[in-house]
């Protein structure tokens, strides 16, 4: 049975109640069985939940505070009533699209290293459309104009990624008998992908170096970095201060935040020590690189009040090409022409840089790559040291 409370919830409490880690139900001890889920997103969802033969039944009757809780109780007595008497509506038939996203990133989606990309993906550029949308509801063609969007912001591969997120919510809640059909059946992918072996040549790379000093904070010292270190687009996007260590001039990326599951250590030139020097701290906020506006609201994966690493890389990328003229390539390939410069201009081992990448298996393989367990540290300074010279010579010559 539903939880016997003696509190009856007030608006004043509901007003106060605040996301957490994890998401949690407050009950009502007025109405036994109505109750309210704070997501960890903030969002506030009414249920009622009673026992329907002989199996706990839960439904999703409106939001908070587009329903109060006046009427949430008449709504929900209601409600109880109908369920009592068996003419309970299947499940999906009230659910928000919303409602069950949190749900699938809890039960679905929670210890994949990619959860937060994809939950930025989807609250950037699906909730704002059909957030609010009941779930049976959402048609092929809506989903279409919101993978048409973000092709038309000048990024197809991304859209590719959102469609592919999409594809699985919707596999999920059919599994979840949510729902008796998937909406994306048919759609076809944007854009066709290739393999990449972009290489931004010195005068290129010289170019978009430059470009990036018009960019002011936070895309210019972000895009510096991200050349200077060679790391990963959102392992620096998400980069801390309490990650970096000034007096050793290393930056420490944490296993939960790295992609093969393995702490690394960065070492941070003179150069990347100067950008990170000029950029601005702010207060109570461990990001280096943090989302201009901040939530009202503390949100899971979040530093500080509401905020979250930057986003809008398609965005910056366009400025960026613009300026600096180079053109046809991603910030991935910022990476592949570190490996690709390092090894060829500089002579540096393949060794020593597959380490500075942080890369699963790399250059070493096989019996050998058992016994060549060394982390090459000295190595791995003294590379990243060059690397940032011949940086600073084609950039500024």
């Amino acid at each position: 049975m539903p939880k016997l409370v003696q509190q009856n919830l007030t608006e004043n409490m509901l007003r106060s109640a605040q996301p957490m880690a994890e998401r949690f139900d407050l009950y009502d001890g007025k109405v036994r069985g109505l109750g309210i889920r704070v997501a960890t997103s903030g969002t506030m969802s009414w249920f009622v939940m009673t026992r329907v033969n002989g199996r706990m039944t839960r439904k999703t009757i409106g939001r908070y505070p587009q329903t109060g809780l006046h009427d949430a109780r008449i709504c929900g007595a209601e409600e109880l009533i109908k369920m009592a008497r068996g003419e309970l509506e299947p499940a999906h038939r009230s659910k928000y699209f919303r409602d069950v996203f949190e749900e699938w990133l809890e039960r679905d989606q929670r210890g994949n290293r990619s959860m937060e990309q994809v939950r930025r993906s989807m609250e950037l550029h699906v909730l704002p459309l059909l957030g609010d949308a009941k779930l049976d509801a959402i048609t092929k063609r809506q989903l279409i104009n919101v993978v048409d969007k973000v092709v038309d912001l000048g990024a197809p591969v991304h859209a590719n990624r959102l469609l592919a997120y999409l594809r699985r919510f919707f596999n999920w809640c059919g599994e979840r008998d949510y729902l008796d059909r998937n909406p994306t059946t048919g759609i076809a992918k944007p854009a066709k992908e290739h393999g990449r072996d972009r290489v931004l040549s010195p005068e290129e790379l010289g170019r978009v170096m430059r470009a990036t000093d018009a960019m002011g904070y936070p895309f210019g010292p972000f895009i510096k970095l991200l050349a200077l270190t060679g790391q990963r687009r959102d392992e620096v996007a998400g980069m801390r201060w309490s990650e970096i260590d000034e007096t050793e001039g290393v930056w420490v990326l944490p296993a939960s935040r790295s992609k093969n599951g393995k702490a690394h250590t960065v070492h941070l030139s003179t150069e990347a020590m100067a950008i990170l020097y000029d950029v601005p701290r702010l207060a109570d906020v461990d990001l280096v690189f943090p989302a201009t506006r901040a939530k009202r609201q503390v949100v899971e994966g979040s530093d500080g009040i509401g905020r979250r690493p930057i986003s809008g890389f398609s965005k910056a990328k366009v400025r960026l090409d613009k300026a600096s003229g180079v053109t046809g390539w991603t910030f991935h390939d910022l990476r592949r022409s570190f490996a690709t410069h390092c090894t060829e201009k500089l002579g540096l081992s393949p060794v020593v840089i597959d380490k500075v990448l942080n890369h699963q298996s790399g250059a070493v393989r096989g019996v050998a790559a058992v016994y060549q367990r060394g982390q090459y540290l000295e190595e791995r300074r003294k590379a990243m040291d060059n690397w940032a010279k011949w940086l600073n010579e084609v950039t500024h010559g």
